[in-house]
């Protein structure tokens, strides 16, 4: 939100401007007949300035919620029911996204935690500008997607100029994610949503606060091996709170980082965005769209839609104006300061108008004018880097979203990103804490996996930033990652001015990274949680199904989420019936629980459901550890009886084996009634006549697939890094 919401009225059934002030100012609609106030009472409001750089309109002033949205520094002070305690599960170290996903994973496991962060309030403006459908689909699962996705635009068409020339006109690439395509949404918003979140499960941020230090102290009987000194910015006041974890979500600057001693790999670019928000008014044909527009003279620009009638541009600050920058830059550094990961610069020196001006010379020969007051003006400088390591050696800290990797701006990985550390950390440290994992197995895959995802981030928009930029630098080099460097690396552009050379780069990147820019595609590592399949994720995909492999969809990557049918009465996607963060998904694909695939699910039911040595369901902790759902292209009027009636038993030869009762006390029914060519048995390539178990991963990740009669398989996975229940 660029803009405080202006007073209106449903009186007709629909959002209408209202002449009237807001009746939430008003004090009748607080007052009973008699004079009596309602003690939920008029709640006090700020209107605070987004932007202290000004152009010819002034100022830009949004209201803001201190009550709701600034923690313990509430003008009140901190809910009645809040009571920090000495002794948590985690410590989190950052309120920005990351540190607030975390939160919110950690609170729906039931895992305590306190959070704190320096700033008086979240994010007023600016930032984070986009939501990869990925990251909603992983809001989503927690349960606030649709805040996300209906908050700005939906960014549905693609332009890139170079010198003028068009380069790409199209329809932005969409992928088969129930969100689709990128959705527009400043990061103060993001976070807004994230923090009530928070407060429906009793937590609040403590504004104002720090890790001043801290150190781990392993032994025997040190249940909170951390302890750390929290201090209070305004009164000074320390606090020691011990804790199992401790979590760096502290930034770019990251003091946990650099407390651990942990290298950030990768340079720091000369290449400086300006970014402003507002109004504009301009006679370029395509400012509702995505748009790129370089300039081999003056660099290059971003543009994007956002919502409430505002657009954001990033402008590549060049030439006279940049060597201004930089000197102001290294005016105001002082000796003690270290520039890594440094990005956002505050004492630069330019103004609003100087930018403007440049950017009408990147855009010639349309024009643009400013129709608004800033809502954000900033100045940030390239940083691509990557920490060498997420974690302290012992395991006991770690590090995530901008602590642990900086990039450009080019393909909104910053917010996007956090989201994925955070759905890739918060499950994996659950089940750890709560004694349900061992983290000497489970947690170490959190670096391996997401490192490689931020190297590949590093490329992929180092690349892109090259292109729109003519900067002919060299790619990050990174450390640490062995040689699966090698299998993510980007072609850079030839940068030789002429337009085939142009055109062969855009169509090669967008070929390329289309569904990895919408978060459903990245790099996979073997691990315990992602055992090797036998065929790397670059093999061609085979036409039918694998007579070695019960499923075509590799392990370690986004788990498919078709379109089904719910219930008799409903419809949605897959997904609706996977939500939550601690628990696994049991996919038992059962095509029409007839035939041969019968038998096998018979096998399922009575040794990997049931409570014979091969057994992984009670083994490994039922229900509270596993979301089992059965897929079928039964419909829902036959599914029934067909689970607990059809003969009863399967009979083979002189062996009789149960029927799926046991499926059909466990299982949530998932109906799989769409036509062959889109239904979900297709979308996972199903054999009719096997069936499948397909393991997702709490993350939505695939963590193994097996035939349905392999229950030791399925055992041996879990057996692989969680604890059994009677040996906790």
């Amino acid at each position: 939100m660029s803009k405080s919401l202006p007073s209106c009225t449903w009186k007709n059934g629909y959002r209408a401007p209202a002449e009237h002030e807001p009746i939430w100012s008003q004090q009748q609609y607080f007052t009973g007949p008699k004079g009596e106030l309602s003690h939920y009472g008029i709640q006090p409001e700020n209107d605070e300035v987004t932007s202290t750089a000004e152009n010819s309109y002034g100022r830009s002033r949004l209201r803001t919620w201190p009550a709701l949205y600034n923690g313990t520094l509430a003008p009140g002070g901190p809910p009645s029911w809040w009571d920090p305690a000495q002794e948590v599960d985690v410590i989190i170290c950052g309120a920005g996204p990351f540190g607030l996903e975390m939160a919110m994973n950690l609170a729906r496991q039931g895992i305590s935690f306190r959070i704190v962060d320096k700033a008086e309030r979240p994010c007023l403006s600016g930032r984070a500008d986009g939501l990869q459908p990925r990251g909603l689909e992983y809001l989503e699962s927690w349960g606030v997607g649709t805040e996300g996705a209906e908050e700005g635009p939906i960014l549905n068409s693609t332009v890139l100029y170079r010198n003028g020339e068009k380069l790409l006109h199209g329809w932005s690439r969409q992928c088969d994610s129930r969100y689709k395509g990128v959705h527009v949404i400043t990061q103060g918003q993001v976070e807004k949503i994230y923090i009530r979140d928070l407060l429906r499960h009793r937590a609040v941020v403590e504004r104002g606060a720090t890790v001043e230090s801290f150190k781990v102290q392993e032994g025997q009987g040190s249940d909170y091996p951390v302890s750390a000194i929290i201090k209070n910015l305004k009164s000074g006041k320390t606090e020691n709170v011990r804790a199992k974890y401790l979590i760096g979500a502290d930034g770019a600057s990251s003091k946990i980082r650099e407390t651990l001693g942990i290298p950030f790999d990768g340079l720091a670019t000369s290449c400086f965005w300006a970014i402003m928000e507002c109004e504009f008014k301009t006679d370029y044909p395509h400012i509702l769209g995505f748009n790129y527009l370089s300039h081999s003279e003056y660099g290059g620009c971003i543009v994007i839609p956002r919502e409430q009638g505002q657009t954001r541009f990033y402008v590549q600050i060049t030439g006279a104006m940049a060597e201004k920058v930089e000197a102001a830059r290294k005016a105001s550094r002082r000796s003690d300061d270290s520039a890594v990961g440094e990005t956002q610069i505050h004492d630069h020196g330019i103004t609003p108008d100087e930018v403007l001006e440049h950017l009408n010379k990147i855009m010639a020969p349309w024009q643009v004018e400013f129709a608004s007051a800033m809502s954000w003006f900033a100045l940030w400088r390239v940083n691509e880097r990557v920490a060498r390591t997420y974690s302290s050696q012992d395991g006991r800290v770690w590090i995530g979203g901008d602590a642990a990797h900086v990039h450009s701006t080019m393909g909104a990985f910053g917010l996007n990103s956090s989201i994925y550390d955070a759905a890739n950390l918060g499950w994996k440290l659950g089940l750890s804490i709560r004694g349900h994992a061992r983290p000497d197995v489970l947690l170490p895959t959190y670096d391996c996996e997401r490192r490689l995802y931020a190297n590949r981030v590093i490329r992929t928009s180092g690349a892109n930033l090259r292109f729109i930029c003519n900067l002919k630098l060299p790619l990050a080099q990174l450390r640490g990652l062995g040689d699966e460097l090698d299998a993510h690396d980007e072609a850079l552009p030839e940068l030789d001015g002429t337009v085939e050379a142009d055109r062969r780069f855009v169509s090669y990147f967008f070929r390329r990274n289309a569904f990895f820019l919408m978060g459903v595609e990245g790099p996979t590592v073997v691990s315990a949680i992602c055992p090797e399949m036998g065929k790397g994720p670059s093999a061609p995909e085979p036409a039918a199904p694998s007579s070695s492999h019960p499923t075509t969809v590799a392990n370690g990557v986004r788990a498919p989420s078709p379109r089904v049918c719910l219930e008799t009465n409903r419809t949605g996607y897959l997904y609706d019936r996977m939500r939550g963060v601690g628990r696994f998904h049991i996919l038992v694909f059962a095509s029409d629980l007839r035939g041969p695939a019968r038998e096998r699910l018979a096998h399922l039911c009575q040794f990997g459901l049931g409570d014979g040595p091969s057994g992984f369901w009670a083994r490994f902790g039922g229900s509270d550890r596993f979301n089992l759902l059965l897929i079928t292209k039964a419909l829902p009027h036959e599914s029934r009886q067909l689970l607990l009636g059809g003969g009863g038993h399967v009979v083979t030869g002189n062996t009789a084996r149960p029927g799926l009762t046991r499926l059909a006390d466990l299982a949530t029914m998932v109906y799989d009634d769409r036509a062959p060519d889109e239904d979900a048995h297709y979308t996972y390539g199903i054999n009719h006549a096997r069936g499948a178990v397909i393991v997702v991963r709490p993350d939505l990740m695939i963590g193994m697939s097996a035939w349905p009669e392999e229950s030791e398989c399925i055992k041996g996975y879990f057996a692989g890094f969680l604890n059994e229940v009677n040996a906790r």
